[in-house]
């Protein structure tokens, strides 16, 4: 999933760049990427920065999706 996120969603000001598959083989790489993603999609930080309701919408439901993704890998990885 972090993989395959366009930057776009997380929106211009975030900075976020695509990440490859191969900057995700540890656990350690995963779990930074990780955090780096939901600081610029987290719900409170979009709406802090003034974001339309559409703006806010996709960045509950990307970071909803994210923080599944995250729990499923944790429990399937042990992190």
């Amino acid at each position: 999933m972090l993989s395959t996120l366009p930057p776009g969603v997380l929106g211009p000001e975030c900075g976020w760049q695509p990440v490859s598959l191969t900057d995700l083989i540890t656990s350690d790489s995963v779990r930074k990427v990780y955090r780096k993603a939901t600081l610029c999609i987290h719900p409170d930080k979009i709406q802090q920065k003034g974001a339309n309701v559409q703006q806010k919408y996709i960045a509950e439901k990307v970071f909803d999706v994210l923080k599944e993704a995250w729990n499923k890998c944790k429990t399937e990885e042990g992190l």
